[in-house]
């Protein structure tokens, strides 16, 4: 991974509300960074081969549910192309009707089972300090909201782990779904999160890991 390598990415939002100024803010303040950002249900213009070339990854913060059978289609074949793609917190609970989701992402959350607690103090363990995503890196404490009774897939490398009993006790995960490389990062509710500087670099090399991994 090169870190000191340009990025263009493409920020997705839409149907989960969020602090917008501070976390524009984290991203503004990546160096050697740069990013466009859309909304669902405008995102599915850019969920396919064509128009996502120009963007180096494509990052979801989102928890959009409605998608068509088509955009379902475009989305697989993005990922079959092998588009880097990082999920942040709530994009976990998007398109909870679309079976195919939890294996993209590589996680479940199944409505109505997982649970959700606010303003949770607690630590966050790198269970790979020597992942190019969680490079250089401790432990380290943050206010956040956990989600707990959700579970990652067998299949996926575990980056971040939690021992708090209102969390899941993986948080964090890289994996390959198709030809794509995917980072998932549990974290990151609120201006508490965007602002804490261990949250701020998981994302950021994250993202360039992704990138990396495809090249």
């Amino acid at each position: 991974m090169v870190a000191n390598k340009q990025i263009h990415t493409l920020v997705i939002t839409g149907g989960h509300g969020f602090e917008q100024e501070p976390f524009w803010q984290m991203f503004n303040g990546f160096e050697n960074f740069s990013y466009d950002t859309v909304a669902f249900p405008d995102a599915f213009k850019y969920l396919n081969v064509e128009a996502a070339k120009k963007y180096d990854a494509l990052v979801f913060y989102d928890m959009w549910q409605e998608i068509t059978a088509d955009q379902q289609t475009a989305y697989l074949e993005l990922l079959n192309q092998g588009k880097p793609i990082v999920y942040l917190h709530h994009a976990l609970i998007s398109f909870q009707d679309w079976d195919e989701f939890d294996r993209i992402v590589g996680g479940v959350w199944e409505e109505g089972q997982g649970t959700v607690k606010h303003n949770v103090q607690y630590t966050i363990q790198i269970a790979d300090p020597d992942h190019p995503a969680t490079k250089g890196m401790q432990d380290f404490e943050i206010e956040d909201e956990t989600y707990g009774n959700f579970s990652a897939n067998p299949d996926v490398h575990a980056l971040l782990k939690a021992d708090h009993p209102e969390s899941a006790p993986v948080i964090g995960w890289t994996h390959r779904y198709a030809n794509s490389q995917i980072v998932y990062i549990q974290l990151g509710h609120d201006r508490l999160a965007y602002g804490n500087p261990g949250y701020r670099k998981l994302v950021d090399q994250g993202i360039r890991w992704v990138v990396a991994a495809e090249n």
